[in-house]
């Protein structure tokens, strides 16, 4: 392992990205080897970043609820086909057929068709902007204030597509997968994540609320480059806009709530991969299932486990999974066969961390996807749906919450201009079929799909949850 060159990389990725702050660990042969922060948690008192600098994980989070719906599932407490409305009576959706039809296994694998449906950014948007000029409601009057009245709340949201049809995101789907955990096993979903996972694996610094995060010592501030963000708290340090969270997020706890450092990620990954004696106390058949393809992107070979992107090189199987917050960009991957992986948090919410993680990893085993990132991902392309007169029907402006998004065919390819979302910055996808409807991002391996009506017309697209409108 040649830890001067991946030294090298992060401090290039830093300069080019201008980072304020990264944490690294990697894990290789099922052992921590390598652990070491890089710049600064804190840019105005100059404090380092460290391996145990707590750093809000956000959608990583969602593997630790896959882990614990698979532990109920071991004790026949969950079925995870079955509707969750047996379970929970009071969940429902707008479609009377979904709403009898969606279970933990769609809504884990992202294929309950409701994509994401306005409860989180309403929770999080209006209630929780944390602006120190607009104090805090009373906790007793925030929106869906309980995870249960988030679940009872649903029945507004519509769907993008037909259950089990496309991937589409949905921390809805989550949030109410956490909801079911607590319900199940009779304890407060942060006591399940406690006992269940986090102090058998001795997870020291992992916390299941964003105050225990705010108090830690050794933890991370929230930076931007932009001072127009709605989490901007009016503070800078340098030249970095200070961004700030909800001040309470439990409803979406199971979606994206942790907060952990970079040591305590590694130790969750050893166990991720350790097949014969887990400490997350799940047989080799459930972290198979967790890792498997259970939402296939078309005929790509590549899709969503429960709360892991799954891909591959070749042979190899890779899992993955982003995590982004404001200020914060996350990312664990691994190699499970070679038990080895790596662990990237950045500080700063305009950065693709994923990135750095990819260079990382080949630097530690060989080349994983290609050498390098501007150079397309390899896997299965369906070619009978490329043409520029099958490409054409999908050409047009969509409409978005942010703006307007254009379809085009750009060197024989169908691209997307999208516009920004709340943690992201407008980006161009450079799409390629693998199925009728079903596209991939050649370079991020992002599913993108659309949707037809009834007569067969496309109507919108689904691109990370969310749905573009054709106008």
């Amino acid at each position: 392992m040649n830890i001067n060159e991946i030294e090298k990389q992060i401090i290039n990725f830093m300069d080019v990205n201008d980072v304020p702050g990264i944490s690294v660990s990697m894990v290789h042969n099922n052992e921590i080897a390598y652990q070491k922060g890089f710049g600064y948690r804190d840019v105005l008192n100059k404090k380092p970043v460290t391996p145990k600098t707590v750093w809000p994980i956000a959608s990583i989070t969602k593997s630790f609820t896959a882990v614990s719906a698979l532990q109920l599932a071991e004790q026949d407490k969950l079925d995870l086909n079955k509707p969750i409305k047996k379970y929970l009576p009071y969940f429902s959706v707008s479609d009377k057929y979904a709403s009898e039809s969606i279970n933990s296994d769609l809504c884990l694998k992202h294929a309950s068709g409701l994509g994401r449906t306005g409860h989180q950014d309403r929770y999080r948007e209006e209630n929780y902007n944390p602006l120190i000029i607009r104090p805090q409601p009373n906790r007793e009057h925030n929106i869906y204030a309980t995870r249960k009245s988030l679940v009872e709340n649903l029945y507004t949201a519509k769907l993008q597509s037909n259950p089990g049809q496309f991937f589409s995101y949905c921390n809805e789907g989550y949030a109410t997968v956490g909801h079911l955990i607590e319900v199940l096993s009779d304890i407060k979903l942060e006591d399940y994540f406690s006992q269940n996972i986090f102090m058998n694996l001795d997870m020291r610094q992992t916390y299941t609320n964003f105050d225990a995060w705010r108090n830690e010592d050794d933890r991370t501030y929230l930076y931007s480059n932009q001072n127009n963000s709605p989490f901007y708290t009016g503070i800078d340090h340098e030249h970095f806009s200070v961004l700030e969270l909800s001040q309470d997020y439990q409803t979406f706890l199971s979606a994206g709530g942790i907060s952990t450092t970079a040591n305590d990620l590694s130790l969750y990954q050893i166990q991720t991969m350790n097949f014969k004696d887990s400490k997350l106390n799940l047989h080799s058949e459930s972290l198979n299932k967790i890792q498997n393809v259970n939402m296939p992107f078309g005929n790509s070979g590549w899709g969503y486990g429960y709360g892991y992107w799954v891909s591959y090189a070749d042979d190899i199987k890779v899992i993955k999974h982003s995590g982004g917050l404001p200020g914060v960009s996350t990312f664990s991957i691994m190699i499970p066969s070679e038990k080895s992986g790596v662990v990237v948090l950045v500080n700063k919410n305009e950065v693709k961390s994923g990135n750095l993680a990819e260079i990382i990893l080949n630097i530690m085993r060989g080349n994983v996807f290609r050498e390098n990132l501007n150079d397309p991902l390899k896997f299965n392309i369906d070619d009978k749906f490329s043409s520029e007169n099958i490409l054409a029907e999908y050409l047009g402006k969509y409409e978005f919450r942010q703006g307007i998004s254009e379809v085009i065919i750009e060197n024989g390819k169908l691209c997307i201009n999208a516009p920004s979302r709340l943690e992201a910055v407008p980006e161009k996808l450079i799409l390629v079929p693998v199925s009728e409807d079903s596209f991939m991002n050649l370079y991020d391996g992002q599913s993108v799909s659309f949707v037809r009506n009834d007569v067969g017309k496309i109507t919108h697209f689904l691109n990370g949850g969310y749905s573009y409108i054709k106008i």
